[in-house]
């Protein structure tokens, strides 16, 4: 019964995934609906690549703003009241977008729902993680990638759906899709346990009620060693010991700590696993797929159709990593075989768009399409939920929600410049800028495969010793989870904690 009660919890935040999924995936099936051109790009205006480059990269940058807050909220306010507040937020821009009488207010809510965006999406992995086992950390964090997945999926199909209405309804329909799911999740935060590893830093403000009742919520009926009395100890114990170790606890203060010498290593760690979310050409395909079928020969409504069936291979992706990646191969292998399977899909399109961008070779334009569609699977197999995976169980409790909001404010900061960049390139080099992103991968193979700290299938707490923290002796813990011990637990070198 309590397996099947922190799924359904899961499940429910991961909600929040479809809520990403349909605001990453509506807007490149808005900008390809000739109404939404025709309304915000009237006869004879200026600079419309610039001005589309606008509407996507505000999104990026609404998003960077709200990973560079993300971590004061985490710590101040927990997970689950930090995952309603952005959920709200996701409302408020996606009304903003609905009732767009221009570019401006477009604009303007792009970023509100960036922002909110910013916040939920760093959250819901580390709220998995500080949840899930050690070895079913990534499966379960896959359930959140999986949502994200499906809701990129649902938007290319409202886009096409709503592609037969009329006049501006067509893509004012579309954006307001963005809100039925997100008012769900807002609805259901309400009924979500906070993390008991937060919760442990109420319990020592002297609110020990809300600590015990998350405990009991998520673990009360489990019969294995997450029993309340285990999780108790364990939790209280290491958060108490990272406590000691820190050298002043003020609000806001880790986000300076993240970038000391002692935990730099792990600030750059997480970086460059978030960066391959933009560097492997993932987003400018994503936002600018209907420029790819144009640049194939395809026309029309047949864009916003193919970008629908492009959706699902998302899906395809994500349960293949569940089966058969996550928690069984190491995040390093995962990381760099992914980046060099990437690298050779990228390269075979680049082939295709050179020899048959022209249109005039239909076997060649299908050829190029399904490329697209395996590299949209391929991602989502290798990366798609990984990353945050890797980014969230890297930092320690104090650290978590500022290093990982971090590495994504640092993935919205590459995303920013990408997509100005992205329509311009597409325009004027045509085929050679894949050249830019399969670089980009390669290098980062190199870096994953030689550089990446391996933490498959280890606690929250055993991972600090993999970054020369000290941890709590395993023994000494089963011995006081045995003998219900109150007392304080060994601390022992991070070298002698078994593996």
């Amino acid at each position: 019964m309590g397996a099947h009660r922190l799924l359904l919890y899961i499940l429910s935040m991961s909600l929040g995934g479809a809520v990403i999924g349909i605001d990453l995936g509506i807007i490149a099936t808005t900008l390809a609906q000739d109404s939404f051109n025709q309304y915000m790009f009237p006869e004879g205006t200026k600079n419309v690549s610039s001005l589309t480059g606008a509407i996507v990269s505000m999104g990026s940058a609404g998003n960077a703003i709200g990973c560079l807050v993300n971590g004061l909220l985490l710590e101040r306010l927990g997970r689950r009241k930090t995952l309603a507040y952005s959920t709200f937020f996701t409302i408020v821009g996606s009304a903003f977008q609905t009732a767009s009488n221009g570019v401006a207010l477009m604009i303007i809510g792009r970023f509100v729902a960036g922002f909110a965006l910013g916040i939920l999406n760093p959250t819901i992995p580390i709220y998995i993680s500080e949840l899930a086992k050690p070895s079913e950390r990534a499966r379960l964090v896959g359930i959140f990638g999986m949502l994200v997945a499906i809701g990129f999926c649902l938007a290319n199909w409202i886009g096409y759906v709503c592609s037969f209405a009329k006049g501006d309804t067509t893509w004012r329909l579309a954006l307001g899709m963005q809100i039925p799911c997100a008012a769900l999740l807002l609805g259901l935060a309400y009924f979500l346990p906070e993390s008991p590893r937060w919760c442990n830093a109420v319990a020592q403000k002297e609110r020990y009620e809300e600590f015990h009742s998350s405990l009991s919520r998520i673990y009360s009926d489990e019969a294995d060693d997450y029993s309340v009395l285990r999780a108790q100890i364990e939790i209280r114990e290491q958060i108490a010991l990272e406590a000691e170790q820190r050298g002043n606890a003020k609000l806001g203060h880790a986000l300076l700590e993240i970038f000391n010498k002692k935990n730099i290593r792990r600030t750059a760690m997480a970086i460059m696993v978030m960066q391959v979310g933009i560097l492997s050409g993932s987003l400018a395909i994503q936002n600018y797929q209907s420029i790819l079928y144009q640049s194939l020969g395809y026309k029309g409504r047949s864009v916003l159709l193919i970008s629908g069936c492009y959706g699902f291979m998302g899906i395809a992706g994500q349960l293949l990593n569940n089966l058969f990646v996550s928690d069984k191969w190491s995040r390093v292998r995962t990381m760099w075989i992914g980046c060099l399977v990437l690298a050779v899909m990228l390269s075979v399109l680049m082939a295709l768009s050179k020899f048959y961008g022209d249109g005039l070779h239909p076997a060649g334009s299908r050829a190029g399409i399904a490329f697209i569609f395996l590299f949209s699977m391929l991602y989502a197999v290798f990366f798609n939920s990984t990353l945050y995976t890797i980014a969230a169980e890297t930092f320690p409790l104090h650290l978590r929600g500022y290093g990982t909001s971090i590495a994504a404010l640092c993935q919205g900061v590459t995303g920013i410049w990408l997509g100005q960049v992205t329509p311009f390139a597409f325009a004027a080099i045509h085929w050679k800028y894949y050249t830019v992103f399969i670089s980009c991968l390669l290098a980062l193979a190199v870096l994953y495969g030689t550089c990446l700290t391996e933490t498959n299938q280890l606690s929250l707490e055993s991972i600090a010793g993999k970054f020369g923290d000290r941890t709590i002796s395993s023994e000494k813990l089963d011995l006081a989870v045995k003998e219900g011990e109150k007392g304080p637990v060994q601390v022992v070198d991070h070298k002698e904690v078994a593996p």
